[in-house]
C-alpha cells in the first residue's frame, strides 16, 4: 500500500510540473533585458533590402594568439614554437569568429504606416520586399513578419 501512494504521489507532482513549465511557455513575458527601457512598436513595408558585411576582428585575433603560441613556446624547439602558433592562431580566429556571429546581415529601408522612414541593420532574414512586417525597438530592434492588413493605411 505504500509504494501505490508514493507512485500516485510522483504521477501527480509530475503532471503538476507539467502543468507550470507548460503554462509557463505559453504566457507572454517581456524580456528582462527591456526592463526600464522606451519600447516603440509599429509596423511598416519593406522597400528595399540590402547585403551587408559586417566588420571582423578574426584575423587581429588569429595574429595575437599566433605572437601568443610561439612566445609561449620560445624555449622549446623550432617545431614546438611553430605549432604553438599554428595552435594558437586557430583557437584565437574560431573562438572570435563565435563570438562575433555572423558575418552576413541585412540593411531593410522601411516606410512606416504614419509615413517616417527607418532604417534597420539586421542579423536575420525576417521577410522580403513588399512584406508587412512589426519592428519592436527597445534594447535592441526585432523585426517580425506582421500581417499586411497592419500596413495599410486609413486614407
Amino acid at each position: 500500500m505504500k509504494t501505490m501512494y508514493t507512485k500516485t504521489t510522483y504521477i501527480k507532482l509530475t503532471v503538476l510540473s507539467c502543468l507550470f513549465v507548460l503554462s509557463s511557455c505559453a504566457s507572454h513575458h517581456t524580456r528582462n533585458t527591456e526592463r526600464n527601457q522606451f519600447v516603440t512598436e509599429l509596423y511598416a513595408n519593406v522597400d528595399q533590402i540590402y547585403d551587408v558585411k559586417f566588420d571582423s576582428h578574426a584575423g587581429e585575433a588569429a595574429a595575437t594568439w599566433g605572437i601568443w603560441g610561439a612566445l609561449n613556446n620560445l624555449y622549446g624547439s623550432d617545431r614546438q614554437i611553430i605549432a604553438g602558433a599554428l595552435i594558437g592562431a586557430f583557437l584565437g580566429g574560431l573562438l572570435t569568429t563565435i563570438e562575433e556571429g555572423p558575418s552576413r546581415g541585412y540593411e531593410y529601408h522601411l516606410t512606416a504606416t504614419d509615413g517616417e522612414y527607418l532604417v534597420v541593420v539586421l542579423d536575420y532574414f525576417p521577410a522580403a520586399e513588399g512584406d508587412c512586417v512589426r519592428v519592436r525597438m527597445a534594447n535592441n530592434v526585432r523585426v517580425s513578419l506582421a500581417n499586411a492588413n497592419y500596413c495599410q493605411t486609413n486614407d
